[in-house]
C-alpha cells in the first residue's frame, strides 16, 4: 500500500490577509482578525501533529500565519532547525535596523554630504523609467507591482520618503498592483515596496523631478523565512488521498480556538 502524502506539503495561501499579526488580539498560538472576524492559527508555534488535526476539523478551511524554508518545508513548533534559522535571521535583522539608525543620525548630525547619492536598489527586482511629461506639472511615481514570473499584487504598501525633509507618503496598489503617487516636489526620494510574506524592494536616492514621470515595475519574490497569513487551500490533487493519522476528540478539544 502506498504511503499517504503529508498534506502539509501542499498548503498554500489563497487569500492573503492586509492585517498584520501586531495588529490582532490573542496570543502567539491564535489571535482574531478584526477584519475578516476570523482566528489566525500561527503554524510555527503549533506540532505538525496538531496543524494536521486542525486541518481535520475545519476541513482545510482555516486561517493560518505560515513559515516556509527555502525547500518549501513548513515550519512547525517540532522543527527546531528550521526555527532555530528563523530566529537567528530575525536577530541578524533587528542588529541591522539598529545600525541603520545610528547610520541615519550620523548622517543627520553631520549636515552636508561632499558626493550625489547614487540611486541604489535592492531586495526584489525593480526597473525604472523616466518620461518628460507634455505639460508642466509636478513629479509624479506610477508603478505596478506583481509576484516574480506571476500575477499583479493587490493590497501593497508602497511607502516613498523624502530622504531630505523626511516627509512621507503612504499608498497601497490597486486590484491590477499599479499606483500612482503625484504632485511631488523635487527631490531625492526612498521607496518601500513591501508585503508581508515577501522580500520587499528599495529603492535609495530615487530622483524625481518637474515635468517628469518616473515609471516602477517591481516584481516581489516570495521571502522563504518571512510568515504569510490568508485563508487556505490545498492541492486539489490532494483531497481525495488517504490519511493513517487518527486523532481522539480530547486531543482535538484541546486546541487552541
Amino acid at each position: 500500500m502506498p504511503k499517504p502524502q503529508d498534506p502539509l506539503k501542499h498548503l498554500r495561501v489563497a487569500t492573503p490577509c492586509q492585517v498584520t499579526w501586531k495588529g490582532m488580539t490573542g496570543d502567539e498560538r491564535v489571535r482574531h482578525c478584526s477584519l475578516c472576524s476570523l482566528n489566525v492559527y500561527n503554524f510555527a508555534e503549533l506540532t505538525r501533529d496538531e496543524v494536521r488535526a486542525l486541518l481535520m476539523r475545519t476541513e482545510g478551511r482555516v486561517c493560518a500565519r505560515l513559515y516556509r524554508r527555502a525547500d518549501g518545508m513548513l515550519l512547525t513548533s517540532d522543527c527546531p532547525s528550521g526555527l532555530r534559522a528563523l530566529r537567528q535571521r530575525m536577530s541578524r535583522l533587528a542588529a541591522a535596523v539598529i545600525a541603520a539608525l545610528f547610520s541615519v543620525s550620523a548622517f543627520a548630525s553631520d549636515g552636508k554630504t561632499c558626493e550625489k547619492p547614487r540611486l541604489r536598489k535592492h531586495g526584489s527586482k525593480v526597473k525604472l523609467q523616466v518620461e518628460r511629461a507634455v505639460t508642466p506639472r509636478q513629479a509624479v511615481l506610477t508603478g505596478a507591482v506583481r509576484i516574480e514570473g506571476g500575477d499583479p499584487l493587490p493590497g501593497v504598501t508602497v511607502v516613498l520618503r523624502d530622504e531630505a525633509a523626511q516627509r512621507e507618503i503612504t499608498t497601497v496598489t490597486d486590484v491590477n498592483g499599479a499606483f500612482t503617487i503625484a504632485a511631488l516636489s523635487d527631490g531625492i526620494y526612498r521607496a518601500d515596496v513591501k508585503l508581508e510574506g515577501f522580500k520587499s524592494a528599495v529603492i535609495e536616492h530615487l530622483p524625481l523631478k518637474q515635468n517628469e514621470v518616473t515609471h516602477v515595475r517591481v516584481a516581489l519574490r516570495i521571502d522563504a523565512f518571512t510568515g504569510t497569513m490568508g485563508i487556505l487551500t490545498m492541492d486539489p490533487m490532494m483531497a481525495n488521498e488517504p490519511t493513517s493519522t487518527t486523532f481522539s476528540q480530547e486531543f482535538i478539544n484541546k486546541l487552541p480556538i
